[in-house]
């Protein structure tokens, strides 16, 4: 069996066989999560369950469960957490053996990367709700983790990081990244209900996404980071359209680096629609315009802070920042707010754009929210 099939047979079985047949066949796991049924399949397969087989799926199969788009989101952070908490003990156990050099040098990265995730979903004090909602060991490794509830958001924004963002090496900090813009985010809903203007109570949901083996120095000069990439965006969000169904958030996606490469590409095949995005200190892509791309309302913002090398280089193609591409240009040098007159910072150089307190991540805040009127574009 395989595919939907596979999950159908799967779903019949008491946890005990569930367990049994993950531990025999690991392959068939392997196969199913790297060719998956579509998202909208999956949607409709789970929300057919009763809680008993969801329940015996979860604790069987947490794997499964966990990276499987089309499931909600909040039983997927419930079995990567059993899926990391098992990984964990099993490294450990493989590390007290006795192993060849080759297999101890395996075993100890992905134990690395695996504390690096535990690390990264510590919450802060008064900080929003973490749970793991990607988990994958393989080579450099994938992860993402969700600050906030994406199942039930109004605003739902995901981080696609650049070049050397590996799990091992950035989930912590990408993680940290994503809970500042999530605190904007609620500064500004605070702000525009305070004026009259929205509801400071409405949901928000950030994604810290390291949902593809970022290139490194030695790496980055060519495109396949960003066309695997692609693929994993693009099923990803695919993921969030379905299992959202009737009750669509606003998604949004804000690409840094080598990171809009990927962002690019992937809007560019059109199986999946965000409501903005945001690119900052982008390399460019092999995409032409605008006019390519499923955002709505070409809800696309380019911004391109000084002495950043990236902007202006259209490495990888054509430059998003140029004013014939008919992206909208995002301040990032340094304004006051249009609603409250704060001072928000300028941004140099090509990792400054998320800085707390900067014109940059307020005007992201701003667009993830669905402020964009808001936003300052550096002629003020």
């Amino acid at each position: 069996m395989s595919g939907a099939s596979l999950l159908a047979g799967l779903s019949r079985l008491t946890v005990s066989d569930i367990s049994t047949f993950v531990a025999e066949f690991p392959g068939q796991v392997d196969s199913l999560l790297a060719v998956p049924p579509s998202a909208t399949e999956v949607t409709g397969w789970w929300t057919g369950l009763d809680g008993t087989e969801r329940s015996s799926l979860l604790a069987g199969a947490p794997r499964l469960v966990g990276n499987l788009d089309g499931i909600p989101f909040r039983e997927r952070g419930r079995a990567n957490a059993r899926y990391l908490g098992r990984s964990l003990a099993e490294v450990d156990r493989r590390l007290a053996g006795s192993l060849d050099d080759a297999s101890r040098d395996a075993a100890t990265r992905e134990r690395a990367i695996l504390t690096q995730v535990q690390a990264a979903l510590r919450s802060t004090d008064g900080g929003p709700r973490r749970s793991l909602i990607l988990l994958d060991t393989v080579a450099g490794g994938r992860a993402a983790i969700a600050l906030g509830n994406p199942d039930t958001a109004a605003f739902v924004s995901y981080l696609v990081p650049g070049m050397n963002y590996g799990v091992e090496s950035q989930i912590v900090n990408w993680t940290a990244t994503a809970e500042a813009l999530y605190a904007e985010q609620r500064t500004v809903l605070a702000e525009r209900a305070a004026s009259g203007r929205g509801a400071a109570a409405a949901g928000i949901a950030v994604v810290s996404w390291i949902g593809y083996e970022a290139p490194d120095l030695f790496s980055v000069g060519g495109l396949d980071h960003a066309v695997a990439g692609a693929d994993f965006l693009e099923k990803y969000s695919q993921g969030i359209r379905s299992d959202r169904a009737r009750n669509q958030p606003f998604v949004s996606v804000f690409a840094h680096s080598y990171g809009s490469t990927v962002a690019l590409t992937a809007l560019a095949r059109g199986s999946f629609e965000v409501d903005a995005l945001v690119l900052v200190g982008s390399p460019g892509s092999q995409i032409q315009s605008v006019d390519n791309l499923s955002v709505a309302n070409g809800n696309v913002f380019v911004g391109k802070a000084d002495w950043d090398p990236a902007v202006n280089s259209a490495f990888f193609g054509s430059d998003p920042g140029a004013e014939s591409y008919g992206a909208r240009p995002l301040g990032v040098s340094g304004a006051r707010d249009r609603l409250t007159g704060t001072w928000f910072a300028g941004s140099l150089g090509h990792n400054a754009y998320f800085d707390r307190g900067s014109e940059s991540l307020h005007n992201m805040a701003l667009i993830g929210t669905d402020n964009a009127d808001l936003v300052t574009n550096g002629s003020e």
